[in-house]
């Protein structure tokens, strides 16, 4: 590499002298410019904003304070922000109004050690709205390391304006954030830009959006904040943290696994119960999210603290469930039954044999038939058989003889005295009432034994 000498003449040094040096190596310097403001109306309240920009020369690394003072008669001028740009490289802004119309022509200056220079900004103020244009766009975006935000940038017409305007953007510090803008060019002054942020690192950055249609330009800072993105994990929970249950009978809750920060691995469970209860788990395992079953029985009534513990990656975490035995509640009394039979259905049956039984004593034994002439005395005999021609009356035995005439019907138990039968016999027949009753009583025994 061939080194020649160089003089350098300051011009604008502290001191005022103009020297000359020769210098074997490149001078380490920086440089300070600004932007022409808007032309704004002097109303005294509406400002005119200039942009100042300091740049290292050759790796200059120095401070450079900035300063506005003396300003013009009848403008008002904000202190510039920031004061000092460090490392000479970055931006600082001043605001300007003024209430007389005019061009102000504000003199910045840097200075660094010994090293001085300055740039100049116009402020132009007129009676009436010169057309121009505005910027606007949020003052501050949030988002974590490795991902992306967008926030809009919209420009507006005033006055009449209808130039195109472009918009850039730069972000300090350099590195860890991007930003870029979509279009970038609007047509006619008027529209919305689209600014996407996309960081590596996590830090505060500050990005400025520049809006530039001829010689009309204005800026808007927007403060971007960083953070580290969150650890890859995941919750668990139960969706009952107690549970009652009686002693010998099991009970139920489910747990529920819960991803977060992009969590996408297998979670393990595994449960752990005191002395007296028995716990388990189905599934043992779920993949970043999901449900398991918890099913708990015990035969001894207390209190239990189940523990589950769930591992996933490099976290592990646990949830409790609080179980609550109780004594078992004594079995209801079963209810009182004759023969098998409930006692109201038990004693319908006995009424409804009984009247099948007068019923059918009352139909089947009776006389077949009577004499019409027969005479009207009658005896009421104490008992009498179907296989006898004679009955007891009360004085003593007496026979019954009976005649082909017998027609009509008779009362049972009473016979006409010295009555006459020719055949056949007389008929009191048990038959039928007996077949009833034991086909009743068949039944009866049929529904107890079941």
């Amino acid at each position: 590499m061939a080194v020649y000498p160089i003089v350098v003449e300051r011009s604008t040094e502290s001191h005022g002298a103009t020297a000359s040096k020769f210098n074997l190596i490149p001078i380490s310097d920086f440089t300070v410019g600004a932007s022409h403001p808007s032309i704004v109306p002097a109303d005294g309240t509406t400002s005119a904003t200039a942009i100042i920009l300091v740049s290292p020369i050759n790796g200059f690394t120095g401070t450079v304070a900035l300063s506005d003072l003396p300003l013009p008669a009848d403008l008002s001028c904000t202190a510039i922000h920031p004061a000092a740009i460090p490392n000479s490289s970055g931006e600082a802004t001043v605001s300007c109004t003024s209430r007389v119309p005019g061009a102000y022509d504000v003199t910045i200056f840097g200075t660094s050690g010994e090293i001085r220079h300055n740039a100049t900004a116009t402020f132009t103020f007129t009676t009436s709205a010169a057309p121009d244009f505005t910027i606007t766009a949020v003052s501050s975006v949030s988002l974590t390391a490795d991902t992306t935000a967008t926030s809009n940038v919209t420009v507006t017409p005033q006055g009449g304006f209808h130039s195109e305007v472009n918009v850039t953007a730069t972000v300090y510090p350099s590195t860890g954030l991007s930003v870029s803008l979509i279009p970038q060019r609007l047509v006619l002054g008027s529209g919305t830009a689209t600014a996407r942020f996309s960081a590596s690192a996590p830090g505060d950055y500050t990005v400025t959006i520049t809006g530039i249609s001829k010689s009309h330009s204005h800026m808007i800072t927007i403060v971007v904040a960083v953070t580290l993105a969150g650890l890859l994990d995941f919750e668990i929970s139960a969706s009952f943290g107690s549970i009652n249950i009686e002693a010998g009978n099991p009970g139920v809750t489910r747990l529920i696994i819960t991803p977060s920060s992009g969590f996408t691995g297998p979670v393990t469970l595994a449960v752990a119960a005191p002395a007296g209860i028995s716990c388990s788990l189905s599934p043992t395992s779920i993949q970043s999210s999901g449900t398991s079953t918890l099913t708990c029985s015990s035969g001894r009534p207390g209190l239990y603290t189940i523990t589950i513990k769930a591992t996933g990656g490099t976290s592990t975490h646990t949830a409790t469930v609080n179980v609550h035995v109780a004594t078992l509640s004594p079995a209801a009394p079963a209810p009182s039954t004759i023969l098998g039979l409930a006692p109201a259905i038990f004693y319908v049956v006995i009424a409804g044999i009984i009247a099948v039984v007068v019923a059918g004593a009352v139909l089947f034994l009776r006389p077949r038939g009577s004499r019409p002439n027969a005479p009207k005395e009658r005896a009421i005999f104490s008992r009498c058989t179907s296989s006898d021609q004679s009955c007891e009356h009360a004085s003593g035995r007496r026979p019954v003889q009976t005649s082909s005439a017998c027609i009509g019907p008779r009362v049972w138990g009473i016979m006409p005295r010295r009555a006459s039968y020719p055949s056949p016999p007389l008929q009191l027949s048990w038959s039928r009432p007996h077949r009833i009753l034991r086909y009743l009583l068949i039944l009866v025994e049929i529904s107890c034994s079941g």
